[in-house]
């Protein structure tokens, strides 16, 4: 298949890029920059089409022999739609609205990824996709909004659409902003863990999800929506005990139970059950596997991950550990 993937530079779209060309897929990658330099670093990726387009600003022009699009594009930082949550929503309530305008106009089916966000989360709950929705953060407002543009589109205009909504993913490439890859960052340059906050998450590794997608790509129904996760939850501090033994010489944890916004519930773990009834497909990597790769991965790619040391020194008290904050370079609201 000829696919275009938006949102191509980023952890997901890079990730899922390389993976629909291995597996024989004619890829074109499309994003406003590699602001985060992950392109640069895999020839194979340099080889592929690529398309530098801000999709909530600039004409598209995409392949005329596309046969799918992968909706990727999004600023995803779900503390950073805290300080912005203007840019936030305008950006990926846009984009997302001129993606679909485009497909429709050229009759080419859509994936659309979306969040568990949209769930919100509380203690005590597993989530499906027949869950109301309950956005908590602007971002995982403007996700409520791009499912609804998607699904008007669909009903308006007959357009194939997929919705995919991914839980809080890891693995590879990830920018260490997040608390995984944050971490790894802090164990590679001998600082102490920094575990913050009481939630419950549903990790899941990168190579699961992307079977799911491509799954989902070619044998998904039309018009239904499917959630990619473990549905197994993990406190932060569980966390910071699988993170420790990954490095000797992390002797050393901070924890704080305190969140340093009000963006997020309190737990969200969220059933995969319609994509495991439909394709057979499962988690095929464990948290422990998972991160254990991971980490390796990171001790090899140091030199990439210290280009973000600047945010994963920084303490999650301040907005300033977020890397968004340094590539829009936009007053806090």
């Amino acid at each position: 298949m000829n696919i275009v993937v938006t949102g191509a530079s980023g952890f997901v779209g890079f990730n899922l890029s390389q993976f629909l060309a291995q597996k024989g897929h004619q890829v074109t990658l499309l994003d406003q920059d590699d602001y985060c330099q992950r392109l640069v670093h895999r020839s194979p990726l340099n080889d592929m089409p690529f398309i530098k387009c801000n999709l909530a600003r600039d004409n598209i022009h995409l392949p005329h022999n596309t046969d799918s699009i992968i909706h990727l594009a999004a600023m995803p930082h779900v503390d950073y739609s805290y300080h912005q949550p203007g840019e936030v929503f305008r950006n990926n309530t846009l984009s997302t609205q001129a993606i679909l305008q485009y497909a429709t106009d050229h009759d080419i089916p859509l994936l659309l990824a979306s969040s568990v966000e949209v769930y919100g989360g509380e203690w005590g709950r597993v989530y499906n996709e027949s869950d109301p929705y309950a956005p908590v953060s602007p971002y995982s407002a403007s996700k409520v909004a791009c499912e609804a543009i998607a699904q008007s589109y669909a009903r308006c205009y007959q357009l194939p659409v997929k919705i995919f909504r991914l839980t809080n993913l890891y693995g590879p490439w990830q920018l260490p902003d997040r608390i995984i890859p944050r971490n790894f960052g802090r164990m590679l340059d001998g600082l102490p863990l920094d575990i913050q906050g009481s939630a419950v998450r549903d990790f899941l590794y990168i190579d699961d999800a992307l079977r799911a997608i491509e799954q989902m790509m070619i044998h998904g129904e039309d018009g239904q929506t499917y959630n990619i996760s473990t549905g197994i939850g993990t406190t932060m501090q569980e966390m910071g005990m699988l993170l420790e033994p990954l490095d000797r010489s992390a002797t050393a944890k901070e924890i704080r139970e305190l969140e340093p916004t009000q963006s997020r519930g309190s737990s969200l773990v969220v059933h995969s059950g319609k994509l495991r009834a439909a394709f057979g497909w499962y988690p095929q990597t464990t948290l422990e596997q998972g991160l254990e790769q991971t980490f390796h991965w990171y001790q090899e790619h140091a030199d990439w991950v210290r280009l973000f040391s600047r945010e994963y020194h920084t303490m999650r008290e301040s907005r300033n550990f977020i890397i968004d904050m340094a590539r829009y370079s936009v007053p806090a609201i």
